[in-house]
């Protein structure tokens, strides 16, 4: 998840819209009950100051803050070019690449039969997608950017018996931002133009690059070494192809295990790169919580590792003092996410009052809401309401006069989509509000969804949805969650954790 940090200084600077210093910025979050239970540290505008030069530092133009002088912080797309100026200081950037790696044409998976996850029957697909004749080469910088080509990485599950190696994602990468300090099992690349020699044709390099990239991302003893020279203990275990967001949809990953050599050195292993962080063993009876690793890695784990996971539903607290009574509780997360069980539960059992802001907002724009209105024409209708000068406000304004009206300390608002919305809900109520975010991983919020809506759809179409324009911005509201909830595929289980979430804050039924 982000850093608190982090968080807290975007919320302060977009709130102030202005520049701020590290001890600004931690007056505001702590006077704003911004800030974690957990938090502790006796001078924390430091680590803000701290945090913030990294991320500047590492992300470079990516980066969504700025310095405008020393010591002083901007959010980069509040930057007012005929006063607020970038305070230069040497970013530093990965390195330009210029790596050639292996691609396919998109129109071979589809010709097979595209689809989502993790696919164990593969031989079809391994012999008709990784002959010499199917791939090609690219310029990676080309690639990244072409929706016509997959590229093929390798993703490699390390293993000792039943034991499965993990590691944190780092800095010192090119990964994306929102994978960095999230747990992973997954090692390996991308395949690429050397890996692919005359040798290495029919199966695109594959096996030679799954080599060189444990070669280079751990320090591997020379058992190993010599081992995955001939392939010893080195197999392919399955291929994973991911099309919930643009990156997924450009790259496809053949899964394979190593099993690794009966070296001491494994009792514990050493990194071989920056980007590699907190190597560790997962191991049975351990408590492996699957929600604080990347998508792939769930994915992996949920199919090849079961025995190590509590693949259950869960729950995270990050402030208490914004559930005590009397509260506005805001209900957000993606589609499909479990959203409507969660509110059900609340409304029926613990005497919430709901309102629905997407029944609000279908009024304010004189339409019907969904489903009587498609999800499609609402979310395109929904985007020019929110983009417009007053749409946030006038939202926030719409729900609060509804607050007002209900008279109930307990009100639960469902479908919130954006950061704005919130910050002027929050300012309007005279009474406390939170956040609770629900996540669920895309494939199973992709069942909920067919099984609610639409039977038919496919995942191609529900993944369009989900980032329509509309939602883009309801990942941020995670930023700002009081409490997350982790929702998976049993219904009966997820619904006794909200009870048990409601009984760690506080709320009881009335």
């Amino acid at each position: 998840m982000v850093s608190q940090f982090l968080t807290v200084a975007e919320v302060a600077i977009r709130d102030r819209k202005t520049p701020m210093s590290a001890k600004e910025i931690y007056d505001y979050g702590r006077d704003n009950g911004l800030f974690s239970d957990s938090m502790s540290g006796r001078t924390p505008w430091q680590t803000i100051k701290s945090k913030l030069s990294v991320h500047i530092r590492t992300q470079g133009d990516d980066s969504i803050f700025v310095r405008t002088s020393p010591g002083r912080f901007f959010v980069r797309d509040l930057l007012n070019l005929g006063s607020d100026k970038i305070y230069e200081s040497e970013p530093w950037r990965p390195p330009p690449s210029n790596e050639r790696v292996v691609v396919f044409h998109q129109r071979e998976l589809e010709q097979l039969g595209r689809f989502q996850g993790i696919k164990l029957d593969i031989e079809d697909y391994y012999s008709a997608l990784f002959k010499a004749t199917a791939c090609t080469e690219l310029d990676r910088s080309v690639a990244e950017s072409d929706d016509h080509h997959k590229q093929i990485l390798t993703y490699i599950l390390v293993t000792r018996g039943d034991d499965v190696l993990c590691y944190q994602r780092g800095s010192y990468n090119r990964t994306e931002d929102m994978l960095r300090g999230l747990e992973c099992v997954g090692f390996g690349g991308h395949v690429n133009a050397q890996d692919r020699d005359l040798f290495a044709r029919d199966d695109a390099g594959i096996m030679r690059a799954a080599a060189r990239e444990l070669n280079e991302e751990l320090k591997l003893p020379s058992a190993d070494k010599s081992r995955l020279a001939v392939n010893e203990g080195l197999k392919v275990i399955g291929l994973l192809n991911d099309d919930s967001s643009s990156v997924g949809r450009r790259h496809f990953a053949v899964l394979l295990e190593y099993q690794v050599s009966t070296d001491t050195y494994w009792d514990r292993p050493q990194r071989g790169e920056k980007s590699i962080n907190k190597l560790r063993w997962l191991k049975r009876g351990n408590d492996v919580d699957l929600a604080q690793f990347e998508y792939w890695s769930q994915l992996t784990l949920r199919t090849f590792a079961s025995h190590l996971i509590d693949e259950g539903p869960s729950f995270v607290v990050v402030r208490r003092r914004p559930f005590l009574l009397p509260h506005i509780m805001c209900i957000v997360g993606p589609i499909g996410s479990g959203k409507t069980e969660a509110v059900q539960l609340l409304r029926e059992q613990f005497g919430y009052v709901e309102i629905n802001s997407g029944r609000v907002l279908a009024t304010l724009m004189n339409v019907a809401p969904v489903p009587e209105t498609d999800r499609v024409t609402f979310q395109s209708l929904a985007v020019a309401f929110i983009l417009s000068a007053d749409g946030p406000y006038r939202l926030a304004q719409a729900l609060a006069d509804e607050i007002r009206g209900a008279k109930t300390q307990r009100v639960i608002i469902d479908g919130i989509r954006h950061v704005g919305t919130y910050q002027q809900l929050k300012t309007l109520c005279d009474i406390r509000t939170n956040i609770v975010y629900v996540m669920t991983p895309v494939d199973i919020a992709f069942e909920f969804y067919k099984n609610r809506e639409n039977p038919d759809v496919d995942f191609l179409t529900f993944a369009s949805i989900r980032e329509s324009n509309v939602e883009s911005d309801v990942p941020n509201l995670l930023k700002l969650a009081d409490a997350v909830l982790y929702n998976w595929d049993d219904r009966d289980k997820y619904l006794s954790e909200v009870r048990s979430f409601l009984s760690e804050v506080g709320i009881r039924e009335p």
